[in-house]
């Protein structure tokens, strides 16, 4: 996709690239990043802002990945595992103003700009050349680093191609999609044939997980389930998550 298009979002800043920091990273030592499988969720910090948190995709300790006095929401994996990218309010009192936030999971460093009010989700293009932005006014679009943040809304000849990135596929070759039920609530397969399968009637937020699998949030829980059958499995944690949501998943590299 090419962007071509220059935007209003309001004062220069907002455009402008604010900031390139590096630390050590809170994976390091824990999660074999950009390797092995493991994926990021939303869940209440200690002052019940939301905070991010990874695991291994079976489960067992959680670890932080922020600690702010800040809302985080809409974490989104790059196609590599090494980049999350994410939704930061600015003060914890005024969640309208948000910044977009990518941040290095190998070393540490972190990047962020800011985008307009009421952006609600995330999602990288297939090769992670670059990130997109779900707003109220549209989609907008930024080159991935190390090129510099510069949002700019999606020219009218590639919306259909941006819409369809934030879509739940389902399998590899694709199958369907995951949605929300007909009756505004649960989670349905929508089937290439047009037919429409109930995955369950209590979910919510349906995230892609792997080719053969679809997660979602039940029971303040992730399930798990199998496209092909099988049983359902829950994502349990030695330390329980408060009010987890907002799940992205890498699978790691395949040997």
């Amino acid at each position: 996709m090419v962007v071509r298009v220059a935007t209003a979002l309001g004062a220069a800043a907002v455009l402008n690239l604010i900031g390139c920091r590096g630390s050590l990273s809170p994976l390091s030592n824990k999660l074999k990043v950009g390797e092995e499988a493991y994926f990021v969720y939303t869940a209440d910090g200690e002052d019940g802002k939301g905070d991010l948190f990874a695991s291994p995709p079976q489960g067992g300790k959680p670890f932080q990945i922020t600690f702010t006095r800040v809302d985080e929401r809409a974490p989104a994996l790059s196609p590599d595992g090494s980049i999350l990218a994410f939704l930061r309010s600015r003060t914890a009192q005024d969640t309208s103003g948000v910044s977009l936030v990518l941040f290095n999971l190998v070393n540490g460093a972190e990047r962020r700009t800011g985008v307009p009010p009421g952006a609600s989700a995330l999602t990288w293009s297939n090769n992670g050349s670059y990130l997109l932005v779900r707003t109220p006014s549209g989609i907008l679009s930024t080159a991935a680093p190390p090129k510099p943040l510069a949002l700019l809304p999606v020219p009218e000849s590639d919306r259909s191609r941006a819409d369809s990135l934030f879509r739940v596929i389902l399998g590899d070759p694709p199958v369907g999609e995951a949605v929300t039920c007909g009756w505004g609530a649960g989670v349905c397969a929508r089937l290439s044939n047009g037919d429409s399968v109930t995955l369950s009637e209590k979910g919510s937020s349906p995230m892609r997980w792997g080719d053969d699998s679809v997660a979602y949030v039940e029971g303040g829980a992730f399930a798990v389930r199998p496209l092909a059958g099988g049983r359902i499995r829950t994502v349990r944690w030695t330390e329980q998550a408060r009010n987890p949501r907002g799940l992205t998943y890498f699978p790691g590299v395949k040997r």
